[in-house]
C-alpha cells in the first residue's frame, strides 16, 4: 500500500537581505559561505519548485529562477514578499489547489532546513480540521517573521502597494498563523563580519550541503 503523499511547497520567495551596511555594503546574496554563495544555500529546496528571488538587479541567479523587485525598490520585506507572491501567481497553474509557498531571507543560509517541520505542522493542523494561513519558524524565544510557509490563497489578494514600508510583523497580523520550534542554528542570519565567520564554521552547513546534493 502506497504511503500518503506528503505536502510539498509549490514556490519559494527569497528576500535579498537589505543593504548589508554592517558588512561594509556587501551584497548579501553574493556572500560566500563555505564555498557557496548565500543565494545558493537559500536555493537548497525540493527540485522543480518555481523560485522567486527578490534581489538587487546586479545579482546573478540560475536560469530557472524568477528575479523580481518590489516597487519602489527597498520598500521593505513585506512588500518584497508580496512582489514574490505576485510573480509566483503568474507561473503556477490557475487550478492548483492548496498551494503552499516558502519564505526565507537570503542571509539565513540554513533556513530552508526548517521547511519539513513547518509543513508537518500544516499537515497536523489540516488533519485536526483547523484552518491555518501560515506557519513560522520559532527559535531562541523569537518568532522568525521572514522564515515560514504560507497558503497561497491566504496571500494572493495582497498587493505590493499596500505593504510598502510596512513590516512583515504587521502583515502577519492579517493571517491565521502558528509557530513551530526549530533549532536556533537553522535560522541564524548574517548581519555582521562575526556572523559571517560563525556561518563559515557552522557544523549544520554540512546538513544543508547534503540537502542540495540530494
Amino acid at each position: 500500500m502506497d504511503s500518503p503523499q506528503r505536502l510539498a511547497l509549490s514556490g519559494l520567495v527569497i528576500l535579498g537581505g537589505g543593504t548589508g551596511q554592517r558588512l561594509g555594503g556587501a551584497s548579501k546574496p553574493d556572500l560566500v559561505v563555505r564555498g557557496r554563495r548565500a543565494l545558493e544555500w537559500a536555493l537548497a529546496s525540493e527540485p522543480g519548485i518555481p523560485h522567486v528571488c527578490v534581489v538587487p538587479e546586479t545579482v546573478t541567479v540560475p536560469s530557472d529562477v524568477i528575479r523580481v523587485m518590489e516597487e519602489p525598490p527597498r520598500s521593505g520585506p513585506a512588500a518584497g514578499f508580496i512582489a514574490g507572491v505576485q510573480a509566483l501567481l503568474k507561473v503556477l497553474p490557475e487550478d492548483t489547489e492548496s498551494c503552499w509557498i516558502g519564505l526565507v531571507p537570503v542571509d539565513a543560509p540554513l533556513a530552508t532546513l526548517t521547511f519539513p517541520l513547518l509543513l508537518e505542522a500544516v499537515e497536523d493542523s489540516i488533519s485536526q480540521g483547523h484552518r491555518v494561513d501560515g506557519v513560522l519558524a520559532y527559535a531562541a524565544g523569537h518568532r522568525q517573521n521572514l522564515i515560514g510557509v504560507f497558503s497561497l490563497d491566504a496571500v494572493r489578494n495582497f498587493t505590493v502597494s499596500q505593504w510598502v514600508n510596512r513590516s512583515m510583523r504587521t502583515l502577519l497580523k492579517e493571517l491565521d498563523t502558528i509557530d513551530v520550534e526549530v533549532p536556533e542554528s537553522w535560522v541564524a542570519d548574517i548581519d555582521t563580519p562575526s556572523d559571517l565567520l560563525r556561518a563559515q564554521l557552522a557544523e549544520n552547513s554540512d546538513d544543508c550541503e547534503q540537502t542540495q546534493e540530494g
